[in-house]
């Protein structure tokens, strides 16, 4: 009895982890292409696993995410931490989240690339988060921690 008790065990565990979200890698250049896609409004949240505010305001974009997986709306949980960090710490905290957003981790360590990917107006804050519909021109970049409201406006305007 004890021994089909550990294998149940073992298979709920393997059957967590197989399911876990990888976490990709995402060059700059392959980040500046989201910013040019007509196919939606792309979210693209800048956050890391040590950021306090970046924690704090992630529950709330995962809450708009799933209100509007109806809609041409794509949002993309970005990670700047450190190489160190990749793939294990960030994988640890999006299970420990149930994040079920698409995470990335970017491999980019120049400011300025990501600067110039997001408009030229970034001045290296963490959270950062940017709401583009490329179709409409529509752009708008927010620096630190994001409400729920301030998102959902600026998605809703996006639409437009």
């Amino acid at each position: 009895m004890m021994k089909n008790w550990f294998l149940f065990l073992i298979v709920i565990c393997l059957g967590k982890w197989a399911t876990a979200q990888q976490i990709p890698q995402l060059t700059s250049a392959q980040l500046k292409s989201y910013t040019e896609k007509k196919d939606g409004i792309y979210v693209i949240n800048l956050w890391a696993t040590w950021c306090r505010p970046c924690v704090e305001e992630l529950p709330d974009i995962e809450k708009i995410a799933a209100s509007l997986r109806d809609k041409p709306v794509h949002v993309m949980l970005v990670s700047l931490d450190y190489a160190e960090a990749y793939p294990r710490t960030i994988q640890r905290f999006v299970t420990q989240h149930h994040l079920q957003s698409p995470v990335y981790w970017l491999n980019e360590t120049n400011p300025n690339t990501i600067n110039e990917i997001l408009g030229g107006q970034w001045m290296g804050v963490v959270p950062t988060t940017l709401v583009v519909n490329a179709k409409t021109g529509y752009r708008r970049l927010f620096q630190g921690k994001i409400t729920s409201d301030e998102l959902t406006r600026a998605i809703y305007q996006a639409m437009k």
